[in-house]
């Protein structure tokens, strides 16, 4: 449940961002938005989202994973409590640095340039001899006006206004700093891995269909090395009993692991080599049918990628941008139509928080070089699910953020802007990280260097023999 109600917030938070659109779009662009009289209150939905976020991320998901993590011989009440003590401090200790931290830190420092302006009749010498204002008409014995001027472009020094954030606009910024870590991470894989791997997926494709007695031979084959590799591994388990864990040890369990996902895959290969059911004729169209959708899924997946990329090269990076590139497309897709423009800048967006959570199964959450909690198909603990389920409700943050930022001609105006625009970057301490586009660079590093990888180990790989089950 609690699973499930993670995964549920993080792509209805991504959801909200269209909805936030369409609903700026309910007031006229010709009037003023303190006097638009909105459908939703989008700035209260936001934070609701955001703070029911946090509460699933920092007490409901761990609560449960320590729940999970206790002991079997404990009773569910003693499972409860120790689960709760872990929490209580864990909240406790979040709590007294986010507190210390918006106490010192929890303010936006606005840059503003103080003018101000003369009076002159109508058909007076001084409003004749005004080019863009009026120039005030008390100046100081130099002939400066005190630091002050009429005009923005004469040089006037830009002064620091500075005002106390909310302490929820701060925890989403503190949240801000750890989710584009994990976006860089999973998002930059998953942009290219979706494409790549879909198209993978239909050339590896079973060919043909093969009869019962070979079946029975494959699967028999199967089951032979399945048990070599379950004693290989009883070898080396009693080997670390006697010496301990070695290098040695640590590579044979290695090389088993690698022969273990092999053995599944053929496993899962030759079910589909060999349809089951009353009607396996049905069964292998379907399965046909499946393998050229991931083809054409593939396809798009891959146009999509390349399009977020571009947008970002000839947008995001430039200043001003080359062009409004996506921003243009679905402002013209909106004239066109409706909604259209509205769905198209919603599948955009909900496409990166496809790619975070294929990045997550891709490569998984790794300390060093050891995988924590990973998730594999068929074989994926409850408490691997709660794990990453907060890594990908975390990063949905920063995909909003990416987002809203990607596309703030389209979204100008919207509530979600004014927070991450207009708070967020004027941050002190933190903003400028944000304003600099300093992860921005980074994310598009990862993205093209996990292309080039992703794209040379498949093309190492089509060169290999292929494995063919037959032949077993």
């Amino acid at each position: 449940m609690a699973q499930i109600l993670g995964l549920t917030l993080s792509e209805m938070s991504i959801l909200l961002l269209p909805l936030d659109v369409a609903n700026r779009s309910a007031c006229a662009e010709s009037i003023v938005l303190s006097a638009c009289n909105f459908a939703l209150p989008m700035e209260t939905l936001w934070y609701a989202c955001y703070m029911a976020m946090f509460v699933m991320m920092v007490a409901v998901v761990p609560f449960t994973l320590f729940y999970y993590e206790q002991d079997h011989d404990m009773s569910a009440w003693g499972k409860t409590v120790s689960s709760g003590w872990w929490i209580g401090g864990t909240v406790a200790v979040l709590a007294l640095i986010l507190g210390l931290c918006y106490g010192f830190l929890g303010y936006v420092d606005f840059p503003v340039t103080t003018l101000t302006s003369g009076i002159a009749p109508l058909g007076g010498a001084a409003l004749d001899a005004a080019h863009k204002c009026v120039a005030p008409e008390t100046f100081a014995a130099n002939g400066v006006n005190n630091g002050y001027a009429c005009d923005a472009d004469g040089g006037v020094p830009v002064e620091t206004w500075s005002v106390r954030t909310t302490f929820p606009v701060y925890v989403i910024a503190v949240g801000s700093i750890l989710s584009w870590v994990l976006f860089i991470c999973f998002g930059g894989v998953g942009v290219s891995a979706i494409p790549i791997d879909l198209v993978k997926s239909f050339l590896g494709r079973p060919r043909k269909v093969i009869a019962r007695s070979e079946y029975i031979r494959i699967a028999g084959k199967i089951a032979e090395q399945t048990k070599a590799v379950m004693a290989d591994a009883r070898e080396v388990q009693r080997e670390e009993r006697g010496t301990g864990k070695t290098r040695k040890t640590r590579r044979a369990l290695a090389e088993i692991n690698k022969r273990l996902v092999q053995l599944e895959e053929d496993e899962l290969i030759l079910r589909k080599m060999y349809p089951q059911g009353e009607d396996r004729d049905a069964s292998w169209t379907v399965t046909v049918m499946g393998y050229y959708a991931s083809l054409g899924g593939g396809v798009v997946c891959g146009i999509v990628s390349i399009l977020w990329m571009l947008h970002i090269g000839l947008y995001m990076f430039p200043d001003p941008p080359l062009t409004p590139f996506l921003n243009r497309f679905f402002v013209d897709l909106d004239a066109a139509f409706g909604l259209l423009g509205t769905g198209s800048f919603a599948l955009f967006c909900f496409y990166l928080i496809m790619c975070v959570i294929k990045g997550n199964v891709k490569v998984g959450f790794r300390l060093l070089l050891w995988t924590v909690y990973p998730m594999r198909l068929g074989n994926t603990l409850m408490s691997a699910f709660l794990f990453n389920v907060n890594l990908i409700m975390l990063s949905s943050i920063a995909v909003i953020q990416f987002c809203a930022k990607a596309f703030d001609g389209y979204a100008a105006e919207t509530s979600v802007s004014d927070i991450f625009g207009q708070e967020i970057e004027n941050l002190r301490g933190l903003g400028a990280v944000f304003r600099e586009n300093v992860f921005l660079y980074i994310f598009f590093g990862v993205a093209c260097l996990s292309a080039i990888v992703l794209g040379s180990d498949e093309v190492k790989a089509s060169r290999q023999p292929r494995r063919n089950l037959e032949s077993l």
